[in-house]
């Protein structure tokens, strides 16, 4: 059997309540862009589109914006009208042993300074912002982890998954 190739990732989607809003947020705090217009999605208009067929009968309208990371992976902010948006229960609690995703990783230079902005945009911040290494010039590698307005758990780093986990025993 030949070996498999290594994928990539291609886009993480968010469900927010107003996807105007999550739009603004994410461009401040991490310089996403936006790389097209928001699509609204009704099935009333357009019932063969093809989220009607992944996303079942019971979803009749949606907007989604569509936002580029630095490295070309895709955000997608959804807004889910009919049937609306549900929103994470309302906790302090970082909820990290439950099934499934629990949080995303960010790349940014500078933590102290994204959370700074994550904070002013009404994030919160979830633990301590914390050393974890350092790197060949002797600079320190930091992580953080925070909550966007909307109770979507993210961590900074700042440094790259591959060069903090790379050549460690």
């Amino acid at each position: 059997m030949p070996p498999i190739h290594s994928h990539v990732v291609n886009h993480i989607a968010i469900s927010v309540p107003d996807c105007d809003s999550a739009v603004e947020w994410y461009a401040y705090v991490f310089g996403f862009k936006k790389i097209r217009s928001d699509k609204l999605i009704n099935r009333s208009a357009n019932a063969d589109a093809p989220i009607f067929r992944l996303y079942g009968n019971t979803l009749q309208k949606v907007k989604i914006a569509y936002l580029s990371t630095g490295n070309n992976v895709g955000l997608e902010i959804f807004e889910f009208i009919d049937p609306p948006h549900q929103p994470v229960a309302s906790s302090s609690h970082f909820e990290y042993t439950r099934a499934g995703v629990f949080h995303i990783c960010f790349t940014t230079p500078d933590v102290d300074e994204a959370m700074k902005r994550v904070l002013e945009k009404g994030g919160t911040q979830v633990g301590e912002t914390v050393e974890v290494g350092k790197e060949v010039d002797g600079s320190i590698i930091k992580v953080a982890y925070v909550k966007d307005p909307w109770g979507t758990v993210l961590e900074m780093m700042s440094c790259s998954f591959e060069r903090l986990m790379a050549n460690k025993e």
